[in-house]
């Protein structure tokens, strides 16, 4: 074995020099835009010291803020949260801020926390044309004991506005667009935005194509080769083997509901699955799925192939599972609670660890909104969960050149915390959609160029689905984080009278779906395993979700240059660079990898943290040249709507080669880093992790799990 880990330490260096170094901003940060604070105080301090009241402001530092800095700050005003670059919005009146600010050199300036700061760019521009057009709007109040009250001064700009407090913090409110600057301008108000429209991510096939599909399928299981469920290109089946099948672990999913939506008489298929079941949706009184989505995820994530004597069976299928359903009777469609963290406590409280979601918002591409917000904002504070969200499905070439354009990924998929799913091809010849991809109706807009437009769907493992939603995210973070086969696969069918058949029926038992839906929920099936392997293999009994997505992209095999070979990009090449990247994230679930985890790849769950200007090193010995792979993942703080960057907590991975040389990712946008290298010569290493900027931490340090292999 190439590799001879002497020690693992966790030594803590405070080094003051190192905390220099990280660069202090004199701007902040905005979707707004990036505001120069020293003009702005010297701009506009007459009018701020002429009023009384106190109100949010903006607290710049000439450097990294430490706890220290926090600790002085919070003896006279209220922290709400952190701004990029270096900065805090606390409350209190313009001349005590001068005051703090001249009596610490640190301080850069003090600048209002504007109005115009707060509107989200998904509005509409405001015009006499819109101004009395009603809108469906999220409010987000700074602290939750004062959402009452700023909905009763929303009322109050218009008695005919109707609204709801949601936990405090967050008010739901049908109100004229015109109005929305002066909401922006109540103190207490952190930001504003149009309301997302969610949707389901299956990928809606056209309904010419669906007589073709049932016309082609046996039904009868004598024309399944195995590839069906998607369980087959991800290698389920070496794990399987070794008895990783999801066996302890129990999985949460959200969706359109599970089939009949009763324990008792669950299709067969669910039977001694479900743990239990909620129902979410508006006006509605059951977790059952009228629709069909829910169960065909729900299917790929555990189902036990009963009907099919186990030819059909989920990624899981001795996994449990807690369902929610979100299907509204009266809406016809999806309602997600305005309170996303609902969706994971409760199943949080019933045992799950996983949580898997096929559904999104993909009206502002990229953006990381009060539901990224939200969904992180729980993560923070409940760090044992892992949560999937599916990418979406917007990928499009408008620009026809052959490759699908970046920049089409949907929230809550864009929070930072979360595991976002994107979508690769299965490998199915026969049943499903078997048409290129030209004869889809929506080609010409889509898809209208080669390689592509004259492309199978599901004919290459290597290759990514059209349809899959491309990062990166508005703020550069790489995202999707992983992929998964998501075209043609074969799952449950919903019972209820009148559900779905998606891309088709199989049978009555099983039906055809593709989106990053399907990939989201087969993915899940792989964190179960992967947990499974982690408390009984490893004897981690609580790993954290940063670990679980750590694992996830460690053993994940990268896809590059995709399925049309390295042809270049003006031919159409469909990755053009290794991972990570905004295509595959870190490549494609590889569950043999995840079940063969041995002692070669070492996997840190550090739950104290690294602090503000500290490091903690790891080291290791190549007893011959070899290689590196390394990946850093931590659950960080929410950031702020308003922050045209959402990174809070910044650490670095560094790693010492024997000579003394290092090497570092410098990423300062991401919240997982990673190393590969290889041609490494054989010596010692250090592998350090270093607290560049923690703003945000728990007691001023940031947790992290970290997974290398050296070899």
């Amino acid at each position: 074995m190439n590799q001879l880990v002497k020690h693992i330490t966790s030594s803590v260096v405070c080094a003051l020099l190192f905390a220099g170094t990280a660069e202090a901003g004199t701007v902040l940060k905005l979707n707004a835009g990036f505001v120069d604070t020293n003009k702005a105080a010297n701009t506009y301090a007459a009018l701020w010291s002429a009023e009384s009241a106190p109100t949010e402001f903006i607290v710049q530092f000439k450097k990294a803020i430490t706890e220290s800095d926090k600790i002085a700050l919070a003896k006279n005003f209220e922290i709400f949260g952190y701004l990029p670059d270096d900065a805090l919005v606390v409350r209190g009146t313009y001349l005590n801020l001068v005051n703090f600010k001249n009596a610490h050199p640190e301080v850069q300036a003090v600048v209002k926390y504007l109005p115009s700061y707060k509107v989200s760019a998904q509005f509409s521009a405001l015009s006499i044309f819109n101004k009395d057009a009603v809108e469906s709007v999220l409010v987000k109040a700074f602290k939750s004991s004062e959402g009452a009250a700023i909905a009763r001064r929303i009322s109050a700009l218009n008695p005919q506005v109707q609204l709801q407090v949601v936990d405090g913090k967050y008010i739901a409110a049908l109100l004229p667009r015109g109005i929305v600057p002066q909401v922006a301008m109540l103190t207490g108000v952190e930001n504003i935005q149009p309301t997302p429209q969610i949707e389901s991510f299956h990928f809606a096939m056209d309904d010419e194509l669906t007589g073709p599909v049932k016309a082609s399928a046996a039904g009868d299981y004598s024309d399944l080769t195995g590839d069906e469920p998607g369980t087959k290109v991800m290698k389920f089946s070496a794990a399987w083997a070794l008895g990783y099948t999801g066996r302890g672990q129990t999985v949460s999913m959200a969706d359109t509901g599970l089939d009949s939506g009763d324990i008792a008489t669950v299709h067969q298929d669910f039977k001694g699955a479900v743990v239990s079941g909620y129902p979410f949706g508006l006006w509605s009184k059951s977790w059952q799925d009228p629709m069909g989505h829910g169960t065909h995820v729900a299917g790929s994530v555990l189902g036990r192939g009963t009907a099919s004597k186990g030819l059909l069976k989920g990624g899981a299928y001795e996994a449990n599972m807690v369902a929610e359903g979100m299907w509204s009777p009266m809406l016809k469609n999806l309602s997600v609670p305005s309170k996303l963290g609902d969706l994971f406590t409760k199943a949080y409280a019933d045992g799950a660890r996983i949580h898997t979601n096929s559904w999104g918002g993909a009206r502002s591409f990229g953006a990381y909104d009060n539901f990224a917000v939200q969904v992180d904002e729980w993560l923070y504070a409940n760090p044992d969960m892992l949560v999937l969200f599916a990418a979406g499905n917007s990928g499009a070439d408008k620009n026809k050149d052959g490759r699908i354009d970046a920049d089409s990924m949907a929230s809550p998929g864009t929070a930072k915390n979360v595991l976002t799913v994107g979508a690769s091809e299965n490998k199915v010849a026969t049943g499903g959609i078997q048409v290129p991809i030209s004869k889809l109706r929506a080609a010409k807009d889509e898809w209208p160029a080669e390689p592509i437009y004259s492309d199978y769907i599901s004919n290459n493992e290597n290759g990514l689905a059209m349809f899959s939603s491309r990062g990166p995210t508005t703020d550069g973070r790489v995202k999707p984080d992983i992929v998964a086969p998501g075209t043609n696969i074969l799952s449950v069918k919903s019972q209820v009278k009148d559900a779905s058949e998606l891309w088709g029926a199989y049978n009555p038992n099983y039906a055809w779906s593709g989106g990053t839906s399907m990939a989201t929920p087969l993915t899940a099936g792989a964190a179960a395993v992967a947990r499974q392997v982690l408390v009984e293999k490893l004897g981690m009994q609580s790993p954290s979700g940063a670990l679980m997505k750590a694992v996830m992209i460690h053993t994940a095999v990268d896809m590059y240059p995709g399925q049309f070979g390295e042809v270049g990009a003006a031919r159409g090449q469909e990755i053009l660079t290794r991972r990570p990247n905004s295509d595959e994230g870190y490549g494609r679930v590889d569950v043999a990898n995840i079940a063969n985890l041995g002692s070669q790849t070492k996997l840190i769950d550090n739950r104290q943290g690294v602090n503000q200007g500290a490091e903690i090193v790891y080291e290791f010995t190549l007893t011959r040249p070899g290689k590196l792979y390394a990946n850093l993942v931590w659950t960080d703080a929410p950031a702020s709507a308003n922050a045209a960057q959402a990174l809070v907590n910044d650490l670095d991975l560094v790693l010492t080669l024997p000579n003394g040389q290092t090497l570092s990712p410098n990423d300062h946008i991401n919240n997982l880093e990673m190393i590969e290298k290889d041609g490494l010569p054989a010596g010692n290493y250090k592998l350090a992790v270093k607290g560049y900027k923690v703003p945000q931490g728990k007691s001023g340090a940031q947790s992290f799990a970290l997974a290398f292999t050296a070899q």
